[in-house]
């Protein structure tokens, strides 16, 4: 019996698939994966510059206003911003205060922090050390309250330094001992006023 050699070798499937390791595949789903890390951090960023760009703009714009008002010599209103009524659009108009710049920059996390923060905090200081009066104070606290104002408690204080520098240690003495009353929940100036009261009692 013949054996026919071209017959006895198995001819190869040239249209079989060749087995796949899983490389290639692994490769496009860490691709995939990627890309859409790269979308989300896109993504992130442009809210965040968003965010910062219209804080930006309304800082601005609140940083005018205050110094609209301190050049006309209105410190509580350069300090704390105020409203007006527009009859046009039948609603209130915020305008800025040094005190609302400063809000705004106020999170750690607001960076890059521009100029007008470090400006806005300077004249803060500046105004309550050495603009403000007695009268001025004592306006303000009595046009606030019964209001939600977060600039009452410094405003409030600062009235209570003001009477001590002119020598009015009693009415000194009635604002430091309402704080912690009034402003439970202002670690500073409670710590502040009961400074001030030790250092009238130990004279």
């Amino acid at each position: 019996m013949t054996i026919n050699p071209v017959a006895a070798v198995p001819t190869p499937d040239l249209g079989a698939r060749k087995p796949t390791t899983g490389t290639g595949a692994g490769v496009r789903l860490a691709g995939r994966v990627l890309l859409a890390l790269a979308i989300v951090a896109l993504l992130f960023v442009g809210a965040y510059a968003l965010a910062w760009y219209r804080a930006s703009q309304l800082a601005t714009r609140f940083m005018a206003d205050a110094e609209s008002s301190y050049s006309a010599g209105k410190y509580i209103e350069a300090l704390t911003g105020y409203e007006t009524f527009d009859q046009a659009t039948n609603s209130y108009v915020t305008h800025g205060g040094y005190m609302k710049v400063a809000r705004i920059w106020s999170d750690p996390q607001a960076w890059p922090r521009p100029a007008n923060a470090a400006q806005a905090e300077a004249r803060i200081v500046e105004i309550l050390d050495q603009k403000l009066m007695i009268e001025d104070a004592e306006g303000f606290v009595q046009a606030n309250i019964g209001k939600a104002n977060p600039y009452m408690g410094v405003i409030y204080l600062r009235l209570g330094e003001l009477y001590e520098q002119e020598g009015d240690s009693e009415s000194a003495k009635t604002i430091y001992s309402e704080i912690a009353e009034l402003f439970p929940a202002e670690a500073e100036l409670i710590a502040r006023a009961e400074a001030h009261l030790t250092a009238l009692d130990s004279r």
